[in-house]
């Protein structure tokens, strides 16, 4: 990594350059930005442009499922929720007729709508 940082300090001649943590932050954007161009036009030419939104939506309710079950990390739930969600999502996508981002939107309703309600239940 050491190479790396040298190169980077010796190309940019900022002052960020000087924090260890803006260099990982650099180098991360460099090679993950490649890698969402391609997800983003798929994405886009499937219609699923709302997909992210909802999924983010859809934390919401697997952090309640994670307060309910009284799982210490709420990233487990969440993760396994939001996989759940994204399976079962693209399954009614694929069986019915209607556009996607209908059915997203469907779903990102009542992925809202459940995780409020354990929420509002466990208090």
């Amino acid at each position: 990594m050491e190479v790396i940082y040298g190169i980077l300090e010796m190309i940019l001649p900022f002052e960020f350059t000087e924090y260890t943590f803006m260099k990982n932050a650099l180098i991360a954007i460099i090679l993950v930005s490649p890698i969402f161009a391609i997800l983003g036009t798929m994405i886009v030419n499937n219609k699923m442009a709302f997909f992210s939104d909802a999924l983010g939506h859809s934390a919401l309710t697997g952090i309640a499922i994670g307060m309910v079950l009284g799982i210490s990390d709420m990233n487990i739930s969440m993760i396994f929720f939001a996989i759940v969600f994204a399976l079962l999502l693209n399954f009614v996508k694929n069986k019915t007729n209607y556009g996607a981002d209908t059915i997203i939107s469907v779903f990102s309703s009542i992925a809202i709508a459940l995780g409020l309600a354990m929420l509002a239940t466990r208090w």
